[in-house]
């Protein structure tokens, strides 16, 4: 008996390590993959030296980990044990925390909440209140710099879950600072906006107000971003503020008969995907809506600029961007371009041309992000536009330079025009350099003095911005 137990399960184990081996050469079948952050750890080399130190075996010891066959269906098999019998999981505190009656946070939020986020930007209060201070006077210049050039820069103040949903969070665990002086970005921003001046759009004041009214969940259970169609009435509201701010009018939102779905979809569910569990959680059914535009051929499409978080992805996923925009790039936290067909970096991006030939730039961080100082993009957006802290004015002298270095490029790439400024160059005794950049300022003098150049000064017609460039 005991003989014909050992064969069954060494049958058993033959057949998983096998069929492993079989999945993972011939990547069949395909399972769904896991969610969360992978750091990739690559198959290194063989090398004496390698093998020698140890680090050959190390490496090869993680990269199997991370690329065995039917990984995915045994991890969540493995972590859904771990859920049913000891309600534990693998992810970590840095990534999830458990609040009361199955409600999710990302740790941040709950910090925020309880006034201790600002710590990992400043060594006290008062310091992070200067830095909000200071990021804000950036804002108003950089808006009251843009205003003449028909641009409208503003900041959205998007709601977080810890205080639209704080009945749920864990109680405050950390109270090592509870007798140092605390600040809230959200709080703080707001206030300095106000007395500053800065174009700003509260809308998590906004859904606290309608908290106990609305008849669908402002943010879900196990997510952490504003429910689908709660971001579908946040967008909707936010073009409205547009429409006003420009004193235009915009293609409107038709958001159709909401309807309970059968299950989350994302991201109404991302804290919860990163458990990699088989089954899903219990939770309520989530409101969902189909999204038109009313088809206004008078409205106009103005070309918007993203600066922000994550949050933008529920609203990015969900419109008709280019019924809405002419162009609406999502320069995710000032560093990824998406939504943009020419640019994947804003490194790659002329700074003052996209801002100057913008309608609107919207500032649009959440409560717990907005420590972040808008991630050096208005800073960066001040230096490109010839602006400093004492003079809040376009630079003509570093357009018109702009201009001629643009000009410089063209002739450099036009071989009958460089053999002409070969010979002009000859003709007086100057290097061919020289004479590019000669010729290249009488081209911009004569453009000023007849009143061709283009000068960003030069408001533009929203109506001009009708072409969709690469909007999905």
């Amino acid at each position: 008996m005991n003989g014909r137990i050992k064969t069954i399960l060494f049958a058993l184990t033959a057949v998983l390590l096998f069929a492993s081996m079989s999945q993972k050469w011939l990547k069949w079948p395909v399972f769904k993959e896991l969610k969360g952050v992978v750091v990739e750890q690559p198959q290194p080399d063989l090398t004496f030296e390698s093998y020698r130190d140890g680090s050959f075996q190390s490496g090869t010891e993680a990269h199997l980990k991370q690329h065995f066959g039917c990984r995915e269906p045994l991890f969540r098999l493995y972590n859904q044990y771990l859920w049913d019998f000891y309600h534990k999981t693998p992810v970590t505190e840095g990534q999830v925390t458990f609040g009361k009656d199955g409600w999710m946070y990302e740790p941040w939020v709950v910090a925020d909440y309880y006034q201790r986020q600002f710590r990992h930007y400043a060594a006290d209060s008062t310091q992070m209140a200067a830095m909000l201070t200071e990021e804000a006077e950036r804002v108003l210049r950089l808006q009251q710099l843009l205003e003449p050039y028909g641009v409208h820069l503003f900041v959205c103040q998007v709601p977080a879950k810890d205080l639209i949903c704080p009945e749920h969070l864990p109680e405050n665990q950390d109270t090592r600072y509870d007798d140092e002086p605390k600040i809230a970005a959200r709080f703080f921003n707001e206030e300095t906006y106000n007395r500053l001046g800065v174009n700003h759009l509260n809308l998590e004041r906004w859904f606290l107000q309608m908290k106990d009214t609305a008849d669908f969940m402002l943010f879900p259970q196990t997510g952490t971003h504003w429910s689908r169609f709660a971001a579908l009435q946040g967008a909707d509201t936010l073009i409205r503020y547009m429409e006003h701010l420009g004193d235009i009018n915009m293609p409107n939102l038709v958001i159709g008969p909401k309807h309970l779905g059968d299950k989350a979809i994302d991201p109404d569910d991302d804290l919860e995907s990163l458990l990699n569990l088989i089954r899903p959680l219990p939770k309520p059914k989530y409101y969902y809506a189909d999204v038109t535009t009313d088809g206004d051929t008078t409205a106009v499409k103005p070309k918007l600029i993203v600066v922000g978080d994550s949050f933008w992805w529920t609203v990015a996923m969900q419109l008709p961007l280019g019924e809405i925009f002419s162009l609406v790039p999502y320069w995710y936290y000032n560093s990824t371009v998406y939504y943009d067909e020419r640019y994947n970096s804003v490194d790659e991006l002329d700074l003052a041309e996209e801002l100057l030939t913008s309608d609107f730039v919207v500032l649009f961080y959440c409560a717990t992000q907005q420590y972040r100082l808008n991630d050096g993009f208005t800073q960066k957006a001040l230096e490109a536009l010839g602006s400093n802290d004492e003079h809040a004015a376009i630079d003509s002298a570093a357009y018109i330079e702009r201009e001629t270095q643009r000009i410089i490029a063209k002739y450099k790439a036009n071989p009958e025009l460089m053999e002409m400024i070969g010979e002009k160059a000859a003709q007086r005794n100057v290097s061919i350099e020289q004479a590019l950049r000669d010729d290249a300022e009488w081209v911009v003098r004569y453009q000023i003095e007849n009143g061709t150049f283009n000068w960003p000064a030069k408001k533009r017609n929203v109506n001009e911005n009708s072409e969709n460039h690469g909007i999905q």
